[in-house]
């Protein structure tokens, strides 16, 4: 059949050809053994010398030094609210009724306590001193120049936390979930109380909003300070307590898993979560270090948060006696021990 045609012709093989395809293999099979040997002499004779470098341990993030200056302040029983005036460190001591005031010019609280009365929860200066009454349903008012409550005015039930704005006083009542507001200057009460979320434990003022922490629903309310309304609920971390802002941020410490969610107030959206220490509770911002400080109640260290990297930097700070919140101001940060009835003085180093 002639090519093309579609079948197959066997091309013929003389005895010669044969032999040499045979041999070709062989010669294959010798050669790539020779390399196969030359290329395990060389590795033993390399060694140990060769072996690719391990990869080097990432670095621990440069951070502040801090140092605790003087022994730990002694403060009373069962303290729990902390703030940081013009001049003096205030702290509420719930097991006796009364407040301490401790001058950061000798770090020692002064010899007389300011009497409160009942149960105080937490504290706020802004002109005058504010404290807010857990099993009296009041928010009491006190001159910081007598030291004396000068209105008991009644909130709702089991007011927790407070804070100020421009002209007013925000009471957060854990037990019926609400928030009201009241005129600083009568101190009357403005308007009806404001339904949150539950269990309301912090607040923080900052963008023309007070910001609400909800304990058992892990969310933060925001309350738009002119209609005195919600206008945005945010979901962050489980159990969120304490609120700080700054950095044009709003700071949350979600307490359950260790975590603070930072909250974009432009789109009132978290932003980042960073990791910190065990149990994270009432945080605060420091202006004068732009560092977010952060006490972790369940392991007893201070951790700081650098904004520009959303991360904790440098090693944290154990405290001998634990902390539990923290205030930023004149010059220092205090940091509060409930368990050891104590606040210590921290500054940095570097």
């Amino acid at each position: 059949m002639s090519p093309g045609s579609g079948a197959r012709t066997r091309a013929s093989v003389s005895p010669a050809s044969a032999g040499r395809r045979l041999l070709w293999p062989s010669l294959l099979l010798a050669a790539l053994a020779g390399a196969l040997v030359a290329t395990v002499t060389v590795l033993l004779v390399r060694g140990e010398d060769e072996r690719p470098a391990a990869r080097p341990a990432s670095p621990t993030p440069p951070g502040p030094g801090v140092r605790v200056v003087g022994r730990p302040i002694r403060v009373g029983e069962d303290p729990i609210g902390l703030d940081v005036g013009p001049a003096y460190v205030w702290v509420v001591s719930g097991a006796e009724g009364a407040a301490h005031v401790i001058d950061p010019n000798t770090d020692t609280a002064l010899d007389r306590q300011v009497p409160i009365g009942g149960r105080p929860a937490d504290v706020e200066i802004s002109g005058s001193v504010w404290v807010p009454k857990v099993d009296a349903d009041t928010l009491v008012r006190v001159s910081p120049l007598s030291n004396r409550v000068t209105r008991a005015i009644p909130v709702g039930d089991s007011p927790t936390a407070v804070t100020t704005s421009p002209g007013a006083v925000w009471v957060a009542n854990q037990d019926d979930d609400t928030v009201v507001r009241i005129d600083s200057r009568t101190s009357d009460i403005v308007g009806r109380a404001i339904k949150v979320g539950q269990a309301p434990g912090s607040l923080v003022y900052t963008h023309g909003a007070v910001w609400v922490s909800n304990v058992e629903d892990d969310t933060v309310s925001r309350i738009d300070v002119r209609s005195r309304r919600v206008v945005e609920t945010i979901r962050v971390g489980d159990q969120p307590y304490g609120l700080t802002h700054g950095a044009n941020a709003v700071w949350v410490a979600n307490l359950e898993d260790d975590t603070v969610s930072r909250i974009d107030p432009s789109s009132n959206r978290v932003v980042r979560t960073i990791r910190v220490g065990d149990r994270p509770l009432h945080l605060d911002a420091d202006v004068d270090t732009n560092l977010i400080w952060v006490p972790n109640s369940g392991d007893g260290t201070l951790s700081a948060i650098d904004p520009n990297r959303n991360r904790v930097i440098g090693r944290s700070l154990k405290l001998a006696g634990g902390v539990d919140r923290v205030a930023a101001g004149l010059g220092a940060v205090w940091a509060l021990s409930s368990a050891d009835g104590t606040v210590s003085r921290i500054e940095l180093t570097n």
